[in-house]
């Protein structure tokens, strides 16, 4: 069984729950993620604010149906992405 990193855990755990679209603030903390958001080919959509890829993950559940994914840096960015 190969080795492969936390992000890569982590997208094979998004793909097999059915989602291709992922929203993210990127920050160092999780650069490793957005590289396997890369590989496994997800849809990416970048945000300004944590509370914005909340909303954009909400408003995009709730219109398409679909599952999708919502992605911050640090600790205090999910108290910011929650406050909706």
């Amino acid at each position: 069984m190969p080795l492969s990193t936390g992000g890569e855990a982590i997208v094979s755990g998004l793909v097999a729950h059915g989602v291709d679209t992922v929203f993210g603030l990127p920050g160092a903390q999780i650069y490793g993620l957005f590289d396997a958001f890369q590989q496994a080919q997800l849809k990416v959509i970048g945000a300004r604010h944590e509370q914005a890829c909340g909303y954009m993950a909400f408003g995009y559940a709730r219109s398409s149906g679909r599952a999708c994914s919502a992605w911050c840096p640090v600790p205090a960015s999910l108290t910011q992405a929650q406050r909706f």
